[in-house]
Formats: structure tokens, C-alpha cells, sequence
């Protein structure tokens, strides 16, 4: 599941994700807005944390 899916089905805004995992804002933004956005594999994993393994970093991969 993409970022933004989640975050819209959850009720959780971009600002309050951002501030769970210790991010900026623009970070979560840029994730959720670009097939291409980089982050770091402990990034991934605190997401993967947050979402109850509902993103996971294979959701971050380019489509194929």
C-alpha cells in the first residue's frame, strides 16, 4: 500500500505522521507525491513500524 493511501484511509495527516517517525513534513510530502522518492532503510523500517507493516519499503519501489 503507497503512503498516502494509508495515511488518507487512517485519518492521519502528513504533519502527524511526520512528527511519529522523525521526519520533516517536507520528507513525508515528497514520499508520498514522487514514484522516486529516496529514503534511508531506517526510514523504511520506522514507516513499516507506524503502519503496522502496511507500507513496507517494497512499496516505495519504482513501478515496473
Amino acid at each position: 500500500m503507497k503512503l498516502a493511501e494509508w495515511l488518507s484511509r487512517n485519518g492521519v495527516s502528513r504533519v502527524e505522521f511526520a512528527r511519529r517517525i522523525g521526519v520533516t513534513p517536507g520528507a513525508i510530502t515528497q514520499m508520498c507525491n514522487s514514484d522516486h522518492a529516496w529514503l534511508s532503510r531506517d526510514t523504511a523500517e520506522l514507516i513499516a513500524r507506524e503502519t503496522r507493516g502496511a507500507v513496507t519499503p517494497n512499496d516505495f519501489l519504482p513501478p515496473s
